[in-house]
């Protein structure tokens, strides 16, 4: 019986972006118990999409994992072009075609095969490599392929979305998504069993190491550390200050805004122009620098569009929790607002309402028994979305599909194994 598990992860370390984070999390944790052999994209500098490198995410994978780094193939802007014009269902198409071309130089033993969306491509190599080779496929839907991919003007391209998505889910042994309500979205769409399809929430690395930090002289801070897009129009949050601002300047005192992101093209036409006094942007920071600014802070906030993403649950709701730090967010209802709620560990405004922002911030901010409160709260919750409580769940899901899971004691995350094709 294999212990192998084919870890298909276009964007994995050193990417410097949220799911390339999550990624390294469930591979570096399901090294304890499989042998895992990840394949995914050698980063580029460059191009029309670039993302940022960030090295420290790739020095804290597990010492048992092998990494096959595959450059994508240069199709000269085409697959960027083909995926706006809603031809392609994913712009990294030419890094899944080079991966199956050497296909037989990465897959050399039986094993499972374990691929993660996003990216779309990802589901591509790995629906292709389970029907080539006859091994067990894993799909686990971070996002809502379907629901997104199918909203605005590309709701004319549905019935091809639904095409792909049906058929690889038809060749899934196993499912894993991120909430309970994408779990009941695609039992319904497809007519699925519910034990077929496991609920498993998204991780971020742990911080043992970073204490919680008390509140100091000085003024508050509110932190935001994420993509800059139409996902989040994170702008909300300096719109909101904006209305603290006019009201009385002395919030200015007593409050700071800090923004870290890339400076994206939404950054640039849509966010930047809202920044000014108390209004700070910090521009992109490796994750263990990032996880001290967020450890430090009284306050953090993250925020989704519409209610397309109703079903999403960011990685940043989980950094917060991990770092014990009070949640102020502008989110549809759906499953982020459901867990800030329930368990009482911050103050959600609607999605896109400035003045209500406007309203939790000053409330958060003036309210320091609330936000003590909040404190506790996720101290009482915190482990149950530690990364290994949620990991466990996906080498449960592999053993049932036939895989021998590693019994024996093994080393502390450190320095990957890398190979480079």
């Amino acid at each position: 019986m294999s212990k192998r598990v084919y870890f298909i992860a276009c964007c994995f370390p050193p990417f410097g972006r949220g799911n390339a984070i999550t990624n390294a999390c469930v591979a570096s944790y399901l090294a304890e118990g499989f042998d895992v052999e990840v394949v995914c994209m050698e980063r580029e500098d460059g191009g029309l999409i670039a993302y940022q490198e960030d090295q420290s995410l790739a020095e804290g994978l597990h010492p048992r994992l092998q990494v096959h780094r595959v450059q994508a193939a240069n199709w000269h802007g085409l697959n960027i072009a083909l995926y706006a014009l809603g031809v392609l269902p994913c712009y990294f198409l030419n890094w899944a075609w080079r991966v199956w071309r050497r296909r037989d130089e990465l897959f050399t033993a039986p094993g499972a095969v374990f691929a993660v969306y996003p990216v779309f491509s990802d589901l591509v190599v790995g629906w292709l490599v389970s029907r080539r080779y006859g091994f067990p496929l894993l799909v686990d839907f971070r996002d809502d392929f379907f629901g997104v991919m199918a909203s605005g003007w590309r709701r004319i391209l549905g019935p091809f979305y639904r095409f792909l998505e049906r058929r690889i889910i038809a060749a899934a042994e196993r499912i894993s998504v991120t909430t309970e309500a994408l779990r009941d979205d695609l039992c319904r769409r497809y007519d699925l069993a519910a034990d077929k399809v496991e609920v498993v929430y998204n991780i971020v690395p742990p911080v043992e190491a970073v204490a919680e930090v008390g509140e100091g002289e000085g003024p508050m801070r509110i932190i935001y550390a994420g993509a800059m897009s139409r996902v989040q129009k994170p702008e909300v949050l300096l719109k909101a200050y904006d209305q603290l601002l006019a009201r009385d300047p002395a919030w200015q005192e007593r409050l700071q805004v800090e923004l870290y992101g890339p400076e994206s093209p939404y950054f640039l036409a849509k966010i930047r122009k809202w920044l000014g006094d108390g209004r700070h942007f910090g521009g992109f920071v490796p994750q263990a620098e990032m996880a001290q600014k967020v450890a430090a802070a009284e306050m953090g906030f993250f925020s989704l569009s519409d209610a397309t993403y109703a079903y999403a649950t960011p990685t940043k709701l989980f950094d917060y929790i991990e770092a014990g730090v009070p949640i102020v967010a502008s989110l549809p209802e759906g499953a982020s607002r459901d867990i800030v709620e329930r368990h009482q560990i911050g103050l959600v405004a609607e999605a896109g309402d400035a003045e209500g922002l406007a309203r939790c911030l000053e409330q958060m901010a003036t309210d320091a028994e609330l936000r003590a409160r909040c404190r506790a709260n996720m101290r009482a919750i915190r482990d149950s979305y530690r990364p290994q409580v949620q990991v466990d769940k996906w080498g449960n899901l592999l053993r049932e599909m036939g895989l021998k899971g590693r019994s024996e004691e093994v080393e502390k995350p450190g320095q990957p194994l890398q190979t480079a094709l």
